[in-house]
């Protein structure tokens, strides 16, 4: 009896085995769609595409696989496999291209979403993907251009959608279409701390600063630790001359986001005061904070020239040109100190020729003693002067 039940389970075994190795690259694959775990998929998808090399949905299924694990470069070689045998197919595009989006390839990216709209322009996903690769890379008209398209009509679009899109929109500087997707938010009956905060950045752009403060402060009440809202609200102060509120709101900045670029910020609410030794410490800060940053140096060496700290600001236009030689300003400054602190009008001379090279444009505030000109002061009457920025 013993030995039937072990020639039974041989016999079942070996059956079991036949049938395995008898399976069709379509019961392969039905199986593989039926699985649940990416890696036994891929494991049957593999057989599929052993037994039938131009098996297409075998490899799109395998690509999809490789995407869930993580696995971009694999799955693009295999979404490869997917166009190269079905060329006209836009699904097969969009795939690939999410995968290279994934794998932070965004030109490719682009591509593939661009190939899957020319081949199905009534997709809508399509133009919602592409969207947010545009975003991703900072084209935000291209990127609003396909939001557009993917909604159709603000006054129906949904509250995520606005969400997503109103940044976009204020980073486009379209900020009538901002106002639109905005008053559709609150259309909605959203009162967040986002959607006052957009409509104070609207508010700021068309000049009507106390009602931006007012947004801001909204903002502000919604969700008390905003860093962002703050800034904006203090660099609104700013503009209406208010630095003293400007400064409190730094300040707050400051306490809740220690970072270079609020030091930096604040640094230039204390140029306005006149209050250069501050400045000074903020930009320092800045500094040390992220000691290769530019802007910093500049904006030090500026209040350091204004303080008569001649040598010091010099070394710092001189750092801010070497960490970032494409800036047109720092050469400028340096012109500015040259003459002011040496009369020495070939370094001066040599220095705004650089500005220019580099698309220096403000000619004016050469000439204006409010911005530049009293670093220029006397020379900037002169017929040279004038020849070499206007030649």
């Amino acid at each position: 009896m013993r030995y039937l039940w072990i020639s039974v389970l041989l016999l079942t075994g070996i059956v079991a085995s036949a049938q395995t190795r008898v399976q069709t690259p379509v019961q392969l694959f039905e199986r593989a769609k039926q699985e649940l775990n990416p890696r036994t998929q891929i494991e049957l998808l593999t057989q599929v595409i052993e037994q039938a090399p131009t098996y297409v949905d075998a490899y799109h299924y395998r690509a999809d696989a490789y995407a869930k694990l993580g696995d971009n470069r694999q799955a693009i070689a295999d979404y490869n496999q997917v166009v190269a045998l079905r060329p006209k197919d836009p699904f097969r595009y969009y795939a690939r291209g999410l995968a290279y989006s994934h794998q932070k390839e965004p030109q490719l990216a682009l591509a593939d979403f661009t190939r899957a709209i020319h081949l199905n322009p009534s997709h809508k996903n399509f133009y919602l993907a592409r969207a947010r690769e545009y975003r991703s890379i900072g084209r935000y008209n291209l990127a609003l251009a396909d939001y557009t398209k993917y909604v159709g009509d603000w006054e129906h679009a949904s509250q995520v959608t606005l969400e997503e899109v109103i940044p976009v929109s204020l980073d486009a500087y379209r900020y009538d279409i901002a106002q639109q997707q905005v008053d559709a938010l609150a259309a909605l009956g959203n009162d967040s701390a986002s959607r006052h905060f957009w409509q104070g950045r609207i508010f700021q752009s068309d000049g009507k600063l106390d009602e931006a403060v007012s947004a801001f402060s909204k903002a502000i009440n919604r969700k008390e630790n905003w860093a962002l809202a703050y800034q904006w609200r203090g660099a609104t102060y700013r503009d209406m001359g208010d630095f003293e509120a400007a400064l409190e709101d730094y300040n707050r900045v400051i306490e809740l986001e220690p970072e270079a670029y609020w030091f930096n910020r604040r640094g230039l609410v204390y140029e306005e005061q006149k209050r250069f030794d501050k400045a000074v410490a903020d930009y320092t800060r800045a500094i040390e904070l992220s000691p290769k940053w530019a802007v910093a140096y500049n904006n030090r060496g500026f209040a350091r020239m204004n303080l008569k700290q001649w040598e010091k600001a010099k070394a710092d236009f001189e750092t801010a040109i070497r960490l970032d030689p494409s800036a047109p300003t720092p050469y400028v400054n340096l012109a500015g100190t040259y003459w002011t602190f040496k009369k020495d009008r070939k370094n001066m001379y040599a220095n705004l020729q650089k500005a220019i090279k580099h698309n220096f444009k403000n000619y004016e505030a050469l000439f204006d003693d409010n911005q530049k000109g009293w670093m220029f002061k006397s020379i900037n009457q002169t017929e040279e002067f004038r020849t070499l920025l206007y030649k």
